[in-house]
Formats: structure tokens, sequence, C-alpha cells
């Protein structure tokens, strides 16, 4: 059965992922995950050298990966990283040189195809919003009929957050400034789909704490998000077992911007999806490559 290589550079972490089709449906057969923390590596509006180096000797680790499993598919996709920074072309150069055909992804991009592939696990839903709150940026999208009306990109994610303040006021103004551009924001809606790491780790947490998965309560999140803050022994504990070592410094800045996400949208629940960007990626890239 043929496989197909994926991998995500992301503003803190580059992920593999090697899939299989199983009746339309993108089936993850391995992960690998280094936290490889680009984001860092962007100074004076440039990918520094050692940036450069360390993303495309990540990729050729994927790559010879890729090459002991005879997977020839294989597609990379930059986001944050790869946005506004002076040396995007020399970076996606060397990223290239890596085996990986590479794809430098807009934030309306990443947005798009986070809905696409959260369509797999949550298709139940047809009208609603979906966010992602991802290391360098945070995609929301608001949906009608199983089809995207809204699609944006916030240039804060859980890595940039971690520089400031937990209880910073730039979440919510950052929304409230989209809200005002994008009339769709100011609709109410009660159930909204968290997509990526970030709202994954947020659910396993909750799940741990209350059950529940994969839906989590709004105010069972903020009750954790609080005590966590005040040092509750309990809920640090929870979070040291369930959050990963390379998510770890991150978790609650990621954890604030889905609060600041879910007030904005006035939402109580939100169910996890399994699904997202990388899925709507290779889908995307399936369909590109059987129309040539």
């Amino acid at each position: 059965m043929e496989q197909y290589g994926i991998a995500d550079v992301g503003s803190n972490t580059m992920v593999l992922i090697i899939y299989r089709m199983e009746s339309g449906i993108p089936v993850p057969v391995l992960h690998r995950s280094v936290a490889a923390h680009l984001i860092d590596e962007i100074h004076g509006g440039a990918m520094s050298a050692r940036g450069i180096e360390k993303a495309s000797g990540i990729l050729k680790t994927y790559a010879a990966i890729l090459d002991e499993h005879g997977v020839s598919f294989r597609r990379a996709f930059v986001t944050e990283p790869a946005r506004n920074i002076d040396n995007k072309d020399q970076f996606l150069s060397m990223l290239s040189a890596s085996g990986f055909q590479v794809s430098a992804l807009s934030g309306e991009q990443e947005a798009a195809y986070d809905f696409l592939g959260s369509r797999l696990d949550c298709r139940g839903i047809h009208d609603g919003a979906a966010f992602d709150v991802g290391g360098g940026s945070s995609e929301l999208i608001v949906f009608r009929d199983d089809h995207p009306v809204t699609a944006i990109s916030l240039p804060l994610g859980c890595v940039r957050l971690a520089h400031l303040p937990l209880d910073t006021d730039a979440c919510r103004a950052a929304l409230e400034e989209a809200r005002s551009a994008w009339p769709a924001l100011q609709d109410s809606f009660p159930a909204i789909i968290g997509i990526g790491g970030t709202a994954r780790a947020a659910g396993q947490l909750m799940d741990r704490l209350h059950g529940g998965a994969p839906c989590m309560q709004v105010s069972q999140l903020r009750e954790m998000f609080a005590s966590a803050e005040a040092g509750d022994p309990v809920v640090t504990d929870a979070i040291r077992k369930t959050v990963t070592a390379d998510r770890l410094p991150v978790f609650l800045p990621g954890v604030h911007m889905i609060l600041a996400l879910a007030d904005l949208l006035q939402a109580t629940t939100i169910r996890v999806s399994a699904t997202g960007v990388r899925e709507g990626f290779l889908l995307t890239q399936l369909q590109e490559t059987s129309a040539a």
C-alpha cells in the first residue's frame, strides 16, 4: 500500500508523519517530532544561519526515515517561520535541498487546510467556528454549510505569548480588532472546534481531570488555567503528566489564547479535532497530483 510523507515545519516543532490512505482518509502510521524552536531563530527580520541549518538538518533526517520506509511521496510545508522574513527564498531553497517538495503557507492557506483537515474528524458539524493555536500564529475559521466564510491568521501563538506575561491583554486586543474587521466573528458560537497540538494537549489534560473527551468545557478549562496560574499542586502535577516536555513552557500561554478565542466567540464547549492542517494539506496535494 502506497504511503505518503508530510513534514510540518512550524514555529515550535517540526513534525514528520507517514500516512496511508484508507477509503480516502489519511491514517498516520508513523509520527516523529523535534522541538526546533525556529521562531527563536528569527533576528532582525531574517532567519538566522543557525536556524536554516537546524531546519534543513531535521528535514534531511526525516528524508532518511522516508528512505528507510520506501516512501517516495514527500511534501513539506512551512507556516509562520517563513512569513515576513527577508531571506525567505534562501530559507526555502535550503529546505528543498533536503529532498522534500516545500510549500510556504500564508496564514489564510493554513487556516483553510486546518478547516479541510478538521472535516475528517468533525464532519457532523456543518456550521460553526474553529481555531488552531500554533507556535507563532493562531488561525480562526468561521464556516457555514461545510464551507469556510472567514479564514484569518493572527500573529500570536503560544511561543510568542510565552515571552509575554501570562495575563497579557495582547490576545484580547488582537481578537477585538479582528472582530471589528470580520463581521462573521460578531456571531456567537456555543460549540467550537479546536484544531492542532495546543488544543489536543488541553483536551487531554481536561480529560484526565474531568473526562468527557473529545469535548471540553470552557468553564472547566478556565478553572484549570486559574488553578495552574496559582500553583495548585494537583493541577500542576496533572499538567506535567499530560503535556509533553517540549510543549510545557508554552502550554499555559496557548491555553490563554484558547480562552480569549472562546470569549470572543462566546463558546461554552470545545470539540477537539484529531485531524487538522497536515491532513488538509495532504488531501490537497493528492488532488493536485491526480489532476496534473
